[in-house]
């Protein structure tokens, strides 16, 4: 498994960011595709995890007051520590779950020779210093958040509250649970408010944090958003200029070997001998009479035999780019770069099958966009390591047992993924 960028991963983050159960009759806290997709799980909470989940998912060695890094005057909790390792330990399993079916655990070994939970537990305390860092650049440099920005920190909460408690209400409702009739507008509201606050509080729990955290995020996020695009938008001291992008984009290509090519592949992986013999003697006839071809007659006859026997999922004609750093089929990427623009060739049986491969000329527009966004991620990674030097900003919480902290993490999510189904509550009330 490669080592990413991780911080990249977190530029996404919206204002519900558990938006965690839409309406239906199995609303729940845990985002469709998480953790709750396992074995039935006891439907009880412990009071411990209500009352403080940072001292309950990390043993007692911190709690939801704790301090555990310091930029300037500012102060980093363990709960906005925490909340990124959940978060992203949260995207990484529905990803490779959802798109691999491989069920990712924490103890699987990186290729840094960390562990997953250990990749994640620094993701966390990078994230939470380098988004505090940003924002306390941000404000000591006068930068002021919109109007619709700062409202959006500044509500919240109760926003928040009022998206799970609607939401709460609709799927009670849509499960036969309530009748609206039976229901005054006071007590309407003040049903959805008390189920919205619950609800809230349950989502952040899933994710390790607390609403207080929450909202330090949030504003932290914003700050770090709006000085982004200041120093990089239209006239901002480190927006990107199209001398800056080119020599970037050659940095970029070079360093991370991107080529260009299409491919034709005939799958075998479901055949058996005779068809994976029939598979190749097609694959080799194809390859007969591509190769007497050459130039645009070449690429124009590719394109027809793609139409006509790719199975790969890819348009016919359309141009792909990979790099050294893809997770492609084994051969495939090697198969590329052994051959020169223009030039056709053909792997060996890999375990898709047979691809025929037509390697394409340059195409540096096809990464503008790209390479503009990676040149702004890797300039701001770099001035808020400078910044954080500047600060002599520092975060760490040496006591924390991953093992433990994990283990409670996901045990609590599926506890919660039970308790606040809408199925849970029907239960309850037979």
């Amino acid at each position: 498994m490669k080592k990413t960028r991780l911080i990249a991963l977190v530029l996404a983050l919206m204002l519900v960011l558990a938006s965690c159960g839409g309406s239906g009759s199995n609303s729940g806290s845990t985002p469709e595709g998480g953790a709750a997709s396992s074995a039935p799980v006891d439907a009880t909470l412990d009071p411990a995890a209500l009352d403080d989940v940072v001292k309950y998912l990390t043993d007692g060695a911190y709690t939801k007051d704790s301090v555990v890094g310091h930029v300037g005057d500012r102060e980093i909790t363990a709960g906005q520590v925490l909340y990124w390792i959940a978060y992203q330990q949260y995207n990484m399993t529905y990803y490779y779950t959802n798109y691999f079916g491989f069920t990712l655990n924490m103890s699987d070994p990186m290729d840094d020779n960390t562990t997953v939970g250990q990749s994640l537990y620094q993701f966390g305390l990078d994230t939470a210093l380098s988004y505090a860092v940003a924002a306390q650049h941000a404000r000591d440099n006068g930068v002021e958040l919109s109007e619709e920005d700062a409202a959006l920190v500044a509500n919240l909460y109760q926003d928040n509250v009022n998206f799970y408690g609607e939401d709460r209400w609709n799927a009670y409702v849509q499960a036969g649970l309530l009748k609206e009739e039976d229901f005054s507008e006071e007590e309407k509201a003040e049903w959805m408010n008390t189920h919205g606050e619950d609800f809230y509080h349950h989502s952040m729990m899933y994710y390790g944090t607390t609403a207080q955290d929450h909202e330090t995020l949030i504003s932290d996020f914003y700050y770090y958003n709006t000085l982004q695009e200041q120093l990089f938008g239209e006239g901002g001291a480190q927006a990107p200029t199209e001398a800056t992008i080119n020599d970037y984009m050659t940095d970029y290509i070079n360093e991370n070997g991107v080529v260009w090519a299409r491919c034709i592949l005939f799958p075998t992986a479901d055949l058996d001998d005779a068809g994976k013999a029939d598979m190749k003697a097609q694959a080799d006839a194809v390859m007969a009479e591509l190769s007497a071809l050459s130039g645009e007659e070449l690429r124009n006859a590719f394109t027809e035999q793609q139409t006509a026997h790719d199975k790969s999922g890819y348009a016919a004609g359309e141009v792909q780019h990979y790099t050294n750093t893809d997770s492609l089929v084994d051969g495939f990427y090697d198969g590329i770069t052994k051959l020169q623009p223009g030039q056709l060739g053909m792997t060996g049986e890999t375990d898709y099958g047979y691809f025929i491969l037509l390697r394409e000329d340059e195409n540096r527009s096809d990464l503008t966009e790209l390479v503009t966004n990676e040149y702004v991620s890797t300039t701001y990674d770099s001035l808020i390591a400078q910044w954080t030097k500047e600060y002599d900003a520092k975060c760490e919480m040496p006591d924390l047992d991953l093992d433990s902290f994990y283990e409670k993490l996901g045990s609590l999510q599926k506890t919660l993924a039970v308790v606040d189904t809408v199925n849970a509550a029907s239960d309850s009330k037979k």
